[in-house]
């Protein structure tokens, strides 16, 4: 069938939020609360969770429903080894001045403050390079962009009684950490100097965002924002919904063993939900109905791509120690405890914490509990194993043999965790792919 109704790929809205209600209920209630009351009862949130869970598009949603609501959304995107938080917010500025937005017109003096320079025909969009003039050595100072955003604010709802500002940071564990302290301290200063100002945040991170925001100097983050971790994977009846409404709503049908067999599939992981359905929607003859026969057609293309375009690059990517690591957690069904990883490795646990701290930071793996790790996309166990003996050759690292990891695993006969989950079902991918 054409027109697909799904939307895989990063940063995509899904047609259906499944799993997500409760965070729509609250953001909801977030907005209008900010809108009424202020600052006094403002809720600055985080999205936090693995890649491919949905964060973006969660944000994607509370932006669209803050412009719904009459709020203008200044939206950064964390860049690595960029700051930019001041210039998206100056970026914008100079934009709606230029469209003629009347309540950013009214504020242009306040921002102009801030930008060191005058906005709008004669400023930004005249070609002035904010980035030479901060290095130049431009300071913003957290009062001055807490008065500015409270000035917009209070402009906006002149025009939009219901509105405010709402400032978004997507990616947040790569901002610059100047940009970081910046804000922490800019909505800090907006709850003392200006408690009924209509100013939201919200941003997403990876799970360690609230140790970046740490390390960045932000002091007691959990007391600055509400952290909400997104589920890595939804639970079945809420997967089956995701890939069922869509469909439903242009009239489609999906059989029940053809969805049952997509979500065992996929584990429920959201991103690959989107990605296989996609490709069982296109596998369909139509008109009306997705069978198994689909879904497993649309499998195959599914996992082909999965090979070429996530799992054979991200493998060649990784560095021999945490190459290694991965295939350990791979060998346990893609979580365990890091006593097993250690013992299946043949080391000490305190000799890999380095490399486990450094495949947190990169989104690999997320802690559920302390002393656990489990891998963040299910298909890469299954993957690794396929694979790792070839990327173990081609590197000058010298690396465990699979067997000899699969030998210390057995011989060990270490019980699992009490309380730990069974390990993920894990697609059967295709072989081929790059190997590094």
């Amino acid at each position: 069938m054409d027109a697909s109704v799904y939307t895989p790929g990063a940063g995509h809205l899904p047609p259906v939020l499944a799993g997500r209600d409760h965070l729509l209920h609250a953001m909801t209630v977030r907005l209008n609360d900010v809108a009424n009351v202020g600052r006094t009862r403002s809720e600055d949130v985080v999205f936090t969770g693995v890649r491919g869970v949905g964060k973006t598009a969660m944000l994607t949603a509370y932006s669209a429903a803050a412009a719904e609501q009459g709020f203008e959304v200044i939206s950064h995107q964390a860049v690595t080894g960029q700051s930019g938080l001041v210039e998206s917010v100056l970026a914008r500025a100079a934009l709606r001045i230029d469209q003629g937005a009347r309540a950013w017109t009214r504020a242009r003096r306040a921002l102009d403050r801030i930008a060191g320079v005058s906005l709008g025909a004669a400023g930004i969009s005249a070609g002035i390079d904010l980035h030479e003039r901060e290095s130049a050595g431009r300071r913003v100072y957290p009062e001055a962009l807490a008065e500015a955003l409270a000035t917009l604010a209070a402009e906006v709802r002149r025009d939009a009684p219901a509105g405010g500002v709402l400032i978004t940071v997507d990616e947040m564990q790569v901002a610059a950490k100047s940009d970081l302290p910046l804000l922490a301290a800019t909505l800090h200063r907006l709850n003392v100097d200006h408690p009924r100002a209509a100013v939201a945040f919200a941003g997403t991170g990876l799970p360690h965002v609230p140790t970046v925001l740490r390390e960045a100097g932000v002091t007691h983050p959990d007391r600055l924002f509400v952290i909400e971790e997104l589920a890595p994977v939804l639970p079945p009846t809420e997967a089956r919904y995701a890939i069922i409404e869509p469909a439903r709503r242009v009239g489609v049908a999906w059989s029940p063993d053809a969805a049952d067999l997509l979500v065992t599939l996929t584990n429920g992981y959201p991103a690959h939900l989107q990605l296989f359905a996609d490709e069982a929607w296109r596998a369909a003859a139509g008109p009306s109905l997705i069978t198994v026969r689909d879904v497993r057609a649309g499998a195959q293309r599914a996992g082909d791509r999965l090979v070429r375009q996530t799992l054979g690059p991200r493998l060649d990517e990784l560095p021999p120690r945490q190459l290694e690591y991965l295939t350990a957690i791979a060998l346990h069904g893609g979580r365990a405890s890091t006593r097993r990883i250690a013992e299946t490795l043949g080391r000490q646990q305190r000799e890999l914490s380095w490399v486990r701290d450094d495949l947190l930071r990169a989104g690999d793996i997320y802690t559920p509990r302390r002393g656990h790790v489990v891998m963040s996309v299910p298909a890469f166990a299954s993957f690794l194993l396929a694979h790792y003996d070839d990327a173990r050759e081609a590197t000058d690292t010298e690396l465990l043999p699979l067997d000899t990891m699969r030998s210390n695993a057995s011989s060990t006969g270490s019980p699992a965790p009490r309380g730990q989950l069974e390990p993920p079902t894990t697609p059967q991918l295709p072989q081929d792919g790059p190997t590094g």
